[in-house]
């Protein structure tokens, strides 16, 4: 294996007669990986990509992050990729925990699905009380928030 700009890379290679032509060979091949293909990052790891309504939550919205690094993988002979992705976020209802997976990340590429990524809630958000339920909606009548269903 071998990393270089964020993308790993591994060569697997059989039936070489000895270690110096398989090394030569496994070379080549990442060389020529390296060389032919590259990584677009889309978002961060942990980087804050929405917002959500938390029903009955102390707060009343939580930040959302992805699990991990959202990458595309392109042939530097056709260019960057206009990926993109779109979330599919369930229905938030307090208590959440940091780290609940809430969701799914889906990366678009030539309109199709090529990988889903989890979505998780970058804080804690305990349950609210009736008061304070009873509170928020008596502040959102006035302030002008109130979405009926």
């Amino acid at each position: 294996t071998a990393k270089k700009n964020n993308m790993r890379i591994i060569a697997v290679v059989m039936g070489e007669p000895d270690s110096q032509t398989r090394n030569k060979e496994v070379s080549e091949m990442l060389d020529y990986a390296f060389a032919q293909y590259g990584i677009e990052q889309l978002l961060s790891k942990n980087s804050i990509i929405g917002q959500r309504e938390v029903e009955k939550g102390k707060e009343k919205y939580v930040e959302l992050v992805p699990v991990e690094d959202v990458t595309v993988l392109y042939k530097k002979m056709e260019g960057k990729k206009n990926a993109t992705y779109e979330l599919e976020i369930d229905n938030l209802k307090a208590p959440l925990k940091k780290g609940d997976v809430v969701g799914k990340l889906k990366i678009i590429e030539n309109d199709k699905v090529t990988r889903s990524i989890d979505i998780t809630v970058n804080k804690d958000v305990k349950k609210a009380n009736i008061l304070e339920l009873y509170w928020r909606y008596l502040k959102d009548i006035f302030v002008g928030d109130v979405r009926l269903k």
